[in-house]
């Protein structure tokens, strides 16, 4: 049984600044720092680009301000795009045992993160819209545009009945497995939560 995850707790780390792909991740964790208190950076300028570039240069920017960067990425392009899977692969070489940037790429993509909160799978989906319409199973009206994804009844739904720890679990488990060739979905989200949670 999941750990039962206190959003009153204190954090273990300083703040962190998030680094997303896009409004989904900007709105997701805007509400979780609004509804749980999360210690977090979330400024527009962080997010809009699923680029490795963009995103090194974003994490440079926070380090050279002496701070800590969350990058929060998709990896379905990897599958279709040589360039920009070098280009991920160079991010996670650069940055994967900086103690001051912490990596949580999802494959596909962050639905499939938002998934694990009502599923324990690690099934192939292909591409984040695979992911999003499995999601739609359990949040029928979820949709990647701003006028869903301001209002926060979706995020709260994902942190009914202690899911946001089963879907850390689930993660974790499936994360450990993964394999090089793809063949299964992963998230490393789960990471960002251990870190910003006491035990």
């Amino acid at each position: 049984m999941a750990r039962k995850m206190n959003p009153t707790r204190k954090m273990r780390e300083p703040l962190l600044t998030i680094i997303g792909a896009g409004i989904t991740e900007k709105y997701y964790f805007r509400h979780l720092k609004d509804l749980c208190g999360l210690k977090i950076e979330v400024k527009p300028k962080y997010f809009g680009s699923d680029t490795a570039h963009d995103m090194q240069k974003l994490v440079e920017s926070v380090l050279s301000m002496g701070g800590k960067a969350a990058c929060v990425f998709d990896m379905d392009t990897t599958r279709w795009d040589n360039v920009e899977k070098q280009r991920k692969q160079d991010l996670i070489e650069q940055y994967g045992k900086n103690s001051d940037v912490l990596l949580c790429d999802s494959m596909p993509s962050i639905e499939y993160w938002f998934l694990l909160h009502f599923e324990n799978t690690n099934r192939y989906m292909a591409t984040s819209r695979e992911a999003m319409n499995a999601l739609r199973k359990y949040i029928p009206d979820f949709d990647k545009n701003a006028q869903f994804l301001e209002k926060d009844q979706w995020v709260r739904l994902l942190l009914e009945d202690n899911r946001l720890a089963i879907a850390c679990e689930r993660a974790e488990t499936f994360a450990d497995n993964k394999t090089p060739d793809d063949t299964i979905s992963y998230s490393e989200l789960y990471r960002l939560f251990k870190l910003l949670y006491t035990k």
